[in-house]
């Protein structure tokens, strides 16, 4: 299996589309930061053996979600990136997008 890695410029990408697009605060991203929240994922896959394509899409949700590197939509960004990770494996969700924001939110605030 070919594991697709989201290099940091494409999460930017995306934040910034959902910024233009949508409500949010714009400002300034901690790249640091937001490196570390996608190294966990990397890390995860290398040393810890993580291949499930759900659980992968999942984690860079989490990760995305709770690292706040991002000036505003961090929730949306996570789901969003998670949504093109899937696409790119061929998988298409087909929920409500409410219930997927909704399990977001729940994962962040616990």
């Amino acid at each position: 299996m070919d594991i697709i890695c989201f290099p940091f410029e494409r999460v930017i990408e995306i934040n910034a589309f959902i910024l233009k697009t949508e409500p949010g605060m714009k400002g300034a991203v901690d790249i640091p930061k937001l490196q570390g929240a996608l190294g966990r994922i990397d890390n995860a896959i290398v040393y810890e053996g993580l291949d499930d394509v759900f659980e992968i899409a999942a984690k860079y949700t989490a990760c995305i979600a709770v690292s706040h590197a991002l000036p505003d939509a961090n929730k949306r960004t996570g789901l969003a990136v998670a949504l093109e990770y899937l696409s790119l494996n061929d998988f298409e969700l087909t929920q409500e997008n409410d219930l997927l924001a909704d399990a977001v939110r729940d994962l962040v605030i616990g």
